[in-house]
């Protein structure tokens, strides 16, 4: 029983210390309401800066514990906080992400500004090579009849002067033979006959070795020879239409020379000439085209932008391909007229050709000295073209924007420009560096 009692008392007064405890905690909680909630936050704060990490908005795979920048795409990387929806503020905000591609990329690059200044223009023009139409001469049929014997088989043969080309059956040189040489058994005294008839021959092309060889023989040449009166290179179509590759129309003799520029002389598909023995001529037809190469025809085709700037005497630096060293040279003729169905102007200039080095068809690009400009200059490399449009990128508070510009003529690696920009804009210096993008150049 007294055991019992022991027990008992020992709840009881358990009982009255925990009554005691929670009025005393009760007591002090409401002493001290205002002041938990500043305590809790200043604990908050202070975990919440030891987890912040830094990651790449564009890789979130990428985690430091410290600022630097992205070893993927070099990007600043900004504070992450693990379970707040807080951002970095100031310089390493990323709000400039939620702007399109094409107007704002973000790069770490050099930048520079537009120079008011004066350059020395340069005007590049692409051209090509091409025979001097003053230096070609034609030799034509100077009777008709049929080709007995052909002694050239091949275009562009070289030809020396006096070199037998061909032989002709004419029926009419063989009967004004015959009359020669009837006059000359039954009429030896007649001399107006006979001069009439050696004149009749001579007017027909026979030269008047031949005349003195048929009156002393008694006998009629059957078939005459063609001799070369010029030296050069066999061409059957000097004058004949463009080539396929060159365009241009042709030139027959100086006149025309002064209308239009030459192409090369039409190259035949194979390596045998269209003129076969046996075929037949007619007087006055021309037979062939005799091309020197002593001297050789730049032509240069200039966009209508550039044509204010040419006048004749200009210096030209001549680029040829398979040729290491530049030619230099001047504008020699500019042609009135814009070419057939093109909108370029050509140029001409008139090079000396010494050991027939330059070989007519070569491709090449000139560059003209056009005297100097005042004008806003940039570096080419700052200046992006997309074909349609070219475009710079200018620095902002946030990146680099892109924008439109014209552009004029060119100073060696300077570019002019027209509109688009200012002395005060700051531009990246490599345009190439900020355009990394498939969707930048689709909106451009």
């Amino acid at each position: 029983m007294k055991k019992n009692w022991n027990n008992g008392k020992l709840i009881t007064l358990g009982l009255l210390v925990l009554a005691l405890t929670t009025a005393a905690c009760r007591q002090k909680t409401a002493g001290h309401e205002g002041h938990i909630p500043e305590e809790k936050t200043g604990h908050e704060s202070h975990n919440a800066e030891e987890k912040a990490v830094y990651t790449c908005p564009m890789h979130p795979e990428i985690i430091r514990d410290a600022p630097g920048s992205c070893p993927i795409c070099g990007m600043d990387l900004v504070k992450k906080v693990d379970g707040h929806t807080g951002h970095a503020a100031g310089a390493d905000s990323i709000d400039i992400l939620l702007k399109p591609t094409y107007e704002y990329v973000l790069s770490a690059t050099v930048t520079i500004r537009p120079e008011q200044k004066s350059l020395s223009i340069s005007i590049e023009a692409p051209g090509y090579l091409a025979y001097d139409a003053r230096k070609i001469n034609a030799v034509s049929a100077r009777y008709g009849g049929r080709i007995e014997r052909l002694y050239v088989r091949y275009p562009f043969q070289p030809i020396q002067k006096g070199q037998r080309l061909l032989d002709i059956y004419s029926p009419e040189i063989v009967t004004a033979q015959q009359e020669l040489i009837f006059l000359k058994e039954n009429d030896p005294d007649n001399a107006t006959l006979l001069e009439n008839a050696r004149r009749r021959l001579s007017l027909l092309g026979m030269p008047a070795g031949q005349i003195s060889d048929v009156e002393s023989s008694r006998k009629p040449l059957l078939s005459l020879p063609v001799f070369s009166p010029y030296a050069g290179l066999l061409v059957e179509n000097p004058g004949g239409g463009p080539s396929p590759t060159m365009p241009g129309g042709g030139m027959n003799d100086d006149k025309s020379a002064q209308n239009t520029s030459p192409p090369p002389p039409s190259t035949a598909t194979s390596a045998e000439l269209s003129l076969k023995e046996g075929m037949y001529v007619q007087s006055g037809q021309r037979l062939f085209g005799l091309q020197s190469l002593e001297t050789v025809w730049a032509i240069l085709e200039f966009y209508p932008f550039d044509v204010q700037l040419l006048k004749v005497g200009q210096a030209v630096e001549l680029r040829i391909e398979s040729y290491a060293e530049p030619i230099r040279g001047k504008i020699n003729y500019i042609e009135p007229l814009y070419g057939a169905g093109s909108k370029n102007l050509r140029a001409r200039v008139y090079l000396s050709n010494p050991g027939r080095r330059l070989k007519p068809g070569a491709l090449l690009t000139a560059t003209v000295q056009a005297g100097s400009k005042s004008a806003l200059w940039i570096p080419g490399l700052a200046v992006l073209d997309l074909g349609r449009s070219k475009v710079v990128f200018v620095k902002t508070a946030g990146g680099f924007r892109s924008q439109k510009i014209s552009t004029g003529h060119r100073s060696g690696r300077m570019l002019e420009v027209t509109t688009g920009l200012s002395p005060d804009d700051e531009i990246a210096e490599n345009a190439q560096l900020l355009m990394d993008s498939e969707s930048f150049v689709k909106a451009n």
